[in-house]
């Protein structure tokens, strides 16, 4: 009997438990689907790589082609090419900053106001979304170069095998 009273708080504790443990899921279930763990659910996705953006511009306004870009180089202007690429392979851009997409929110420091940033990388995609950053951090001289290595080569552009 004694045994039962001393276990009694442990036995209603852990039904208790039970039941709001029961509802929590429910409540999961109806917010997210079937899914028995909504933790399973986010790690079915992919991460994001690179940093979040909250921009309001329109991508298509933050492009120079890379003829524009030569040109600026030309006029003696500060460019710095910005290669946005996971990884180097193949060819380059000689002196192109390498700045990898996922690393780009932690090296932002490396890129100052005055200067005209071009990002590219072989998914323009990648690269607006670099560029859009740039700008929230105050690099208002921050362009996509569309179409990278294929359109930079096109303009004149020297390359470089990485």
């Amino acid at each position: 009997m004694l045994r039962r009273l001393v276990n009694l708080p442990f036995a209603v504790a852990t039904r208790a438990a039970r039941a709001f443990q029961e509802r929590e899921d429910a409540k999961a279930r109806e917010k997210y689907g079937a899914t028995q763990d909504p933790g399973a659910l986010a790690n079915t996705r992919e991460p994001p790589k690179g940093p979040t953006v909250h921009s309001t511009l329109d991508p298509a306004a933050v492009r120079m082609d890379a003829a524009a870009v030569r040109g600026a180089q030309g006029e003696g202007r500060n460019v710095v090419i910005v290669d946005i690429r996971e990884r180097q392979v193949g060819e380059g851009i000689p002196g192109a900053l390498h700045m990898p997409l996922s690393e780009v929110s932690t090296r932002v420091s490396e890129l100052s106001d005055d200067q005209l940033v071009a990002a590219w990388a072989d998914d323009d995609h990648a690269a607006t979304q670099a560029v859009l950053f740039f700008r929230e951090r105050g690099i208002e001289d921050a362009w996509v170069m569309p179409g990278g290595l294929p359109r930079w080569k096109a303009a004149g552009g020297p390359v470089e095998v990485a």
